[in-house]
């Protein structure tokens, strides 16, 4: 099997040769989605909200959430990649972790 795209609906025109796109259905105008459709939504949810956290981890930096002035594709491509791995440094971080200072002894 070949590479995976989970697209969000606000992606519909982009669709690159031999790569199978997992898009959720849109609501027609004036009509339900099936239930099929609904459960298929359910599905692909809890994977796109590791997918849009993972994309506001990488926005963190500045020179991504703005807009690069930059017109060399190459350069932007190293910037995305520079802040992508930067993002996965700091989420396999044992520093990370959170280790409180007390521990509660509060009995429920």
């Amino acid at each position: 099997m070949g590479s995976v795209l989970r697209q969000d609906t606000g992606f519909i025109g982009h669709d690159p040769f031999g790569i199978v796109i997992e898009r959720p259905f849109k609501k027609p105008i004036g009509h339900e989605l099936t239930f099929s459709q609904l459960i298929y939504n359910q599905l692909l949810s809890p994977m796109r909200v590791v997918i849009e956290h993972a994309n506001s981890g990488v926005k963190r930096l500045k020179i991504i959430k703005d807009i690069v002035r930059l017109h060399s594709t190459q350069i932007r491509d190293k910037i995305m990649a520079v802040a992508v791995a930067l993002h996965n440094f700091r989420v396999v971080s044992p520093l990370r972790e959170y280790k409180p200072s007390h521990v509660s002894k509060f009995i429920f």
